[in-house]
């Protein structure tokens, strides 16, 4: 059996207090939404939880301790997500006013890309595989029929269909706006330097905290 109600129930909770509270993820998914369209921001999302995943694993069969006895890695890491938030981030200020998105969202070229820098900058996110190994073994037990790396796995599931709901709230939200604003070219310019401002401002955090 799963871990006892006890700790089903404040995990859920927790869980649920994490998923909607909104974070760096949200804010990047509802950028790429508003400047490319429903797709980028959808294909941001499936690359975040691909990711996740990733943790997931890597938390269920203890492979993230050495992001902990190596904190050398850890700001190296940091350092270079950071870094790429940064990159993004000019790309997205140099791109020509002319270039303005068309009420079709279905561009294959900036889909691709959302998917490939999504799932780069989390897995480049040290702080979400040390959250997944610090956050899921303290719901699991011994004394449950599952071993604990299977109770870690269930757990990272359920977590991960918690942020998909999220997802869903931030990307429609967010696409609603900038439909509001397709009509006019000097919103999206705008839009596009405020999306470019976030990204590098999340970067410098994220590059700041390493130190």
């Amino acid at each position: 059996m799963m871990p006892p109600v006890e700790l089903l129930v404040p995990f859920l909770a927790a869980t649920a207090i994490f998923a909607f509270t909104p974070g760096p993820g949200m804010l990047y998914m509802a950028v790429q939404t508003m400047t490319h369209g429903a797709r980028a921001g959808w294909l941001s999302s499936v690359a975040f939880h691909l990711a996740s995943y990733l943790h997931i694993f890597a938390a269920a069969f203890g492979v993230t301790v050495l992001l902990k006895t190596a904190p050398v890695l850890l700001i190296v890491l940091k350092v270079i997500g950071g870094c790429y938030l940064i990159w993004m981030g000019i790309r997205l200020w140099k791109r020509p006013r002319s270039d303005v998105p068309t009420p079709q969202p279905s561009n294959a070229e900036p889909s691709r890309e959302a998917f490939r820098d999504s799932l780069t900058i989390e897995m480049l996110n040290p702080k979400s595989a040390l959250f997944y190994f610090t956050f899921l073994p303290q719901f699991t037990t011994p004394d449950a029929t599952f071993p604990v790396w299977l109770q870690i796995l269930t757990l990272g599931v359920i977590a991960n269909i918690a942020f998909s709901l999220s997802d869903l709230v931030c990307i429609v939200f967010a696409r609603l706006v900038a439909a509001k604003a397709a009509a006019s070219a000097r919103l999206v310019a705008w839009g596009r330097c405020l999306g470019g401002t976030v990204l590098i401002a999340l970067g410098a955090r994220i590059v700041a905290d390493a130190r």
